[in-house]
């Protein structure tokens, strides 16, 4: 009888190495399960006090020019990061760790590891001295509809928060480096890290009159968030040897480095989507503050899930691909997402459905108003109807990246940014900010299409195997009807109680729709809810 070994993987999950096909499938879908619930936890902890966060800034600050101003603040370092560093690091990296310790004993991997980081912190800190110097024209860059005199204002409040882009973007790196060690839970953390500091600054210390300090913490909260990442990596050892040879730079190889900005570019892309609305809506009185509260809570599931997707499933799916395991990768991929429908599809018509008594009960007090609740939610209602969109671009991207494909991603990222711009101007002057809002959402959708389509076209992978066309129509039919039925709801019911009540029994009827609509196609899937 073959004896089966078993490797310890991180937070004491086993992960079976047999000489039995269904032996190794069966314990790598029980690796990804138990690897994604605790990220998950992880991971609600951290978007929950980000939500905290921004319950504290509503509370203090209303929906006003300093709350603009102090969510500006808060998002510069980390914005930064996503758009120009950390997407694209993880997406790259990952998969090129992968392939170097296949190939040799993993000191060409650790040598990589350092010299990335020290080209990432030189390159990074030439940035934030660079828009540092050019405060005042990057300041309005990112909020277009302050005055001069808000934006003179705002310029030295952004010189402070630079300070934290350099860390942050080194933070991009030890969390790559400890994904691809299967590691995913201490950079799960870091958000949660992040805003802890944060929220104590703003119950302590910030108002309207006292910014300056919002910006210190959130430098302080970025060290503390690499020193948490920096020490395990140590530990691991995942830089021994790195030192080596550190200015012989061959190992950042002229293939890797276009990648990278290829990668880089593409996600920073998708990352500007938000970032360009937001600017837009700075047109308007408190505009940024209610943009930022309904994207707040469309990005607590979008964000729980994605981070999922980019920390346990894209390292083990890039690790299938680079081992000529194709079948297990497809196989990952459907389960995915199935998960992602059978989840964001019910939630997007429950939000949609009680999103004016949420925001009340989430918001309303101290200087936020019964207006501002209707503001709000009027922007949550159209804000959540992009949450399928968004999540499932992030798995179709992990795929290319996963598949060292970066130009088409690119390609449709910039396409995407274009049609958004143009959305934006011809939808604001119908429907003020609720039509910015609205082109955010057309463009998620547009942008997945094509992520979709692209997918299939060059790669011949099907986001959910054996769905045909009328079960994607069924899934879309599914979604409007939902979104239809607690519109007219809407006009009969005014008890915010009702509407919670009512609101979580069509989300029920979703759930189970969704789940009848794809199991004969995805029995593994199907399987998988049993665990």
């Amino acid at each position: 009888m073959d004896r089966t070994q078993l490797t310890i993987f991180q937070c004491g999950t086993l992960f079976h190495l047999s000489n039995s096909p269904l032996s190794d499938k069966k314990t790598m879908s029980r690796s990804v399960s138990i690897s994604a619930l605790f990220v998950a936890i992880a991971m609600i902890l951290g978007r929950l006090t980000g939500l905290l966060r921004v319950l504290g800034l509503a509370t203090v600050l209303g929906v006003s020019y300093a709350n603009d101003l102090a969510v500006l603040i808060i998002s510069v370092p980390d914005f930064l990061n996503s758009m120009l560093i950390g997407g694209a690091m993880a997406a790259v990296l990952v998969p090129e760790i992968h392939r170097r310790n296949q190939a040799d004993s993993g000191q060409t991997a650790s040598q990589l590891i350092v010299q990335t980081m020290v080209v990432v912190a030189a390159i990074s800190g030439i940035l934030a001295l660079i828009l540092a110097a050019l405060a005042p024209w990057f300041t309005q860059g990112l909020a277009s509809g302050f005055s001069v005199a808000q934006i003179s204002q705002a310029s030295p409040l952004i010189v402070v928060v630079l300070w934290a882009f350099p860390i942050s973007a080194v933070t991009a790196v030890t969390g790559a480096v400890l994904q691809s060690q299967h590691k995913p839970l201490v950079p799960a953390y870091g958000n949660l890290f992040f805003n802890l500091i944060v929220i104590l600054a703003i119950l302590f210390w910030v108002n309207a009159d006292q910014l300056q300090i919002l910006a210190w913490a959130v430098v302080a909260a970025a060290v503390f968030r690499l020193v948490t990442q920096m020490v395990p990596c140590l530990f691991q050892g995942t830089l021994r040897g790195g030192l080596q040879n550190l200015l012989k730079f061959e190992t950042l190889d002229r293939r890797l480095l276009v990648k990278y900005f290829q990668a880089l570019t593409a996600i920073g892309l998708v990352i500007a989507f938000p970032v360009v609305s937001r600017s837009f809506a700075s047109a308007y009185t408190g505009g940024i503050s209610l943009f930022e509260y309904a994207q707040k809570l469309v990005e607590l599931p979008r964000g729980l899930l994605g981070a999922i997707l980019t920390m346990v499933i894209f390292p083990r799916l890039s690790h299938a691909f680079a081992e000529g395991k194709s079948a297990d990768g497809s196989r990952m991929i459907s389960q995915a997402s199935g998960l992602i429908l059978l989840i964001s599809i019910p939630v997007t018509v429950v939000i949609y459905g009680c999103a004016e008594p949420m925001i009340s009960f989430l918001f309303q007090r101290g200087q936020f108003s019964a207006y501002d609740v209707a503001r709000t939610a009027e922007l949550l209602q159209i804000a959540i109807l992009a949450m399928p969109a968004l999540i499932m671009s992030i798995l179709t991207m992990d795929v290319f990246y996963a598949r060292h494909e970066t130009m088409i991603p690119f390609r449709f990222s910039l396409i995407s940014l274009v049609c958004l711009v143009v959305f934006s101007l011809i939808l604001r002057t119908f429907m003020g900010i609720s039509g910015v809002m609205l082109a955010f959402v057309l463009t998620s959708w547009f942008h997945f299409l094509m992520l979709t389509v692209g997918l299939y076209l060059k790669m011949r992978v099907s986001v959910i195997e054996g769905v045909n066309l009328k079960h994607c129509a069924a899934l879309v039919l599914l979604t409007f009807s939902g979104i239809t039925f607690s519109a007219m709801m809407l006009r009969v019911i005014t008890e915010p109680v009702m509407l919670v009540i009512y609101s979580g029994f069509v989300g029920l009827f979703c759930f189970g729709a969704v789940l009848v609509i794809l199991k004969n196609h995805l029995p593994r899937f199907h399987r998988k809810l049993s665990l």
